[in-house]
C-alpha cells in the first residue's frame, strides 16, 4: 500500500507496474533550486475538498475537509522547492488533525502558478492524483473550456460508446450556469453522446454548488467539477482547461514531466513517475525510478496525437497510446493549452483507455519543462 506521502524513492512501487503512468521528474541533485512565487498562491479542489497555499518564503500549508462546509479533519505545515524540471517537492514539517500523513513525509506536485495544481496522494490507501485550480475568484465573464475525466469512481467500461470521459464546457458568468455542450466516450468512434447541464446557482468565492455537483472555478478559465457528490459509486472529477484552439501539433513540442493513472495497475501502484517528449505529434516516454530523479526504468511508451487537431472542439486531440513493451494500444483524448496565462507553459490533460486492459481508465496530466 502506498503511504500517505510517497516516500523519496520509488523503485519497490515502479516495480509492480507492467505498463504506463506518469508524474514529477525530479532530481535529488537539483531538488535544491528553487524558485518561489512572487506571490502566495492558492488552490482549491475536490477530493473531499482539499486548499493548498505556496507561500513566497517556501513554506506550504494544506487542509483537507470532508466537504465544502465541514471542520477541517487535518493540516500539514511543511517546506517546498522547485527542481531545475519545474516541479514541486513537498516535505511535510507539522500535521495537527487525523488522517493525515507524518513528519518528514514528503509528496510531489505538477504547478502551473496561478492556474492549476496536480498534487500527489496524501492520504492511505489513495495512489490517485488531486486536482486543484487557482482559488477564491469567481470568473466575472462567459468561457468555454474543454474537460476530462480525472477521477472515476465506478468501473466504468472504457471501451463503452455510452460511457462519457471527455468534452466541451460552457460556463455563463450572470447565472453561475454551467453545460456540457458536448459529451465523449472513448470507443473507436469518440461517439457523441449530446450535451448535458450541471445546472445553476450562485458562485461565492470560486466555488459554485449546482444540482448534485460542486465546481471550483477560475477567473481564468479552468475549472474542477465533482459530480454526483450524493453518490459515491457514481462521482467523478471533471478537469476542465481554457479552450484555446491548437492549430498544428507543432505547437505542443517539447519535452514535458507530469503524472499518470493507470487503473489496470494494482491498487497502492497506480500513479508512476515518467518523462515525455513531443515532436510533430508524437510523444515518447519512459518510466521514472522515483519523482526526485530523471534515471528512466523499462516499459517505454508512446503517445501518438496525429488524428484531426481541433476536433472534435478547439484545444480537444485524439489517438492512441502504446505500451512499446507489448505492443498493445488503446485510445486516447487530449486537450492542450500550449500558451498558459501567455507564459509559453504548455499544460497536457488526457484521458484514454490503459494499454493492458482497454475497459480500465488511464490519465495522463503533463507540463513542460
Amino acid at each position: 500500500m502506498q503511504p500517505r506521502f510517497s516516500k523519496l524513492g520509488a523503485a519497490a512501487l515502479l516495480a509492480s507496474a507492467a505498463t504506463l503512468t506518469i508524474t514529477a521528474c525530479v532530481s535529488s541533485s537539483d531538488s535544491s533550486n528553487t524558485t518561489a512565487p512572487a506571490d502566495d498562491v492558492t488552490y482549491n479542489g475536490p477530493g473531499s475538498k482539499w486548499d493548498v497555499t505556496f507561500n513566497s518564503g517556501g513554506t506550504f500549508v494544506v487542509t483537507k475537509r470532508a466537504n465544502t462546509t465541514a471542520p477541517v479533519d487535518f493540516t500539514v505545515e511543511g517546506t517546498w522547492t522547485t527542481s531545475t524540471s519545474g516541479f514541486k517537492l513537498m516535505t511535510v514539517g507539522t500535521v495537527t488533525g487525523t488522517g493525515g500523513p507524518s513528519a518528514g513525509d514528503t509528496a510531489w506536485a505538477i504547478d502551473v502558478p496561478g492556474y492549476a495544481l496536480l498534487l500527489s496522494p496524501m492520504e492511505s490507501g489513495s495512489d490517485q492524483v488531486i486536482p486543484m485550480v487557482a482559488s477564491g475568484s469567481c470568473p466575472t465573464a462567459d468561457f468555454a473550456a474543454n474537460w476530462v475525466i480525472v477521477k472515476k469512481s465506478n468501473s466504468s467500461d472504457a471501451t463503452s460508446s455510452s460511457r462519457d470521459f471527455f468534452g466541451s464546457y460552457q460556463y455563463t458568468a450572470a447565472t453561475s450556469t454551467a453545460i456540457l455542450p458536448s459529451v465523449h466516450a472513448l470507443d473507436n468512434s469518440f461517439t457523441n453522446q449530446g450535451a448535458n447541464s450541471l445546472g445553476a446557482s450562485t458562485c461565492t468565492d470560486g466555488i459554485a454548488l449546482v444540482s448534485d455537483a460542486v465546481m471550483y472555478l477560475t477567473t481564468n478559465g479552468g475549472a474542477i467539477v465533482h459530480t454526483q457528490v450524493s453518490d459515491p459509486n457514481e462521482s467523478s472529477f471533471i478537469f476542465a482547461l481554457a479552450q484555446k484552439a491548437i492549430t498544428n501539433v507543432a505547437n505542443f513540442d517539447g519535452d514535458y514531466a507530469g503524472m499518470v493513472f493507470d487503473g489496470n495497475f494494482s491498487a497502492g501502484a497506480r500513479l508512476i513517475p515518467a518523462a515525455m517528449t513531443c515532436t510533430s505529434g508524437t510523444c515518447s516516454g519512459t518510466l521514472l525510478s522515483g519523482p526526485e530523479n530523471t534515471a528512466t526504468a523499462s516499459d517505454p511508451w508512446t503517445l501518438a496525437l496525429t488524428n484531426t487537431v481541433d476536433d472534435p472542439s478547439a484545444g480537444l486531440i485524439t489517438g492512441t497510446l502504446t505500451d512499446n513493451g507489448s505492443a498493445n494500444t488503446g485510445n486516447v483524448a487530449c486537450m492542450i493549452d500550449s500558451d498558459v496565462l501567455g507564459t509559453g507553459k504548455r499544460i497536457m490533460s488526457c484521458v484514454g483507455q490503459s494499454p493492458g486492459d482497454n475497459t480500465q481508465m488511464v490519465n495522463a496530466i503533463f507540463a513542460s519543462k
